[in-house]
């Protein structure tokens, strides 16, 4: 029972982290810049530049687009580990990676 608690203690640690790492990451480097087209037409483009690379993604980029760029840029810069897109969805590294990510563009966007 001890050892059950103190699994389940470690394991939420270190989910908090990547959590937290990947949070304050896209937090500290996102610009939103937003068009009005129309009154009933807004725009939103988020930017992130980073070490001089510079990534954008828009309102019309579909959900899988938009976080596959936010996790390249992610590993590109050594915040997460390397996560390959197609071989394990259940991996629950990566699972909580996207869902951090997925929590962070409906905040901003």
């Amino acid at each position: 029972m001890v050892n059950r608690n103190l699994i389940r203690h470690i394991l939420k640690e270190e989910t908090e982290d990547i959590d937290r790492n990947v949070m304050n990451f896209l937090m500290r480097r996102y610009e939103v810049k937003e068009i009005n087209i129309d009154d009933q037409i807004r725009f939103k483009r988020l930017h992130f530049e980073v070490d001089g690379d510079f990534y954008s993604i828009g309102t019309f980029d579909n959900k899988k687009r938009q976080i596959r760029l936010i996790l390249n840029m992610l590993e590109d810069n050594n915040v997460t580990e390397p996560i390959d897109n197609f071989s394990n969805e259940n991996n629950p590294y990566r699972q909580k990676v996207i869902r951090t990510i997925k929590k962070f563009l409906s905040q901003v966007m």
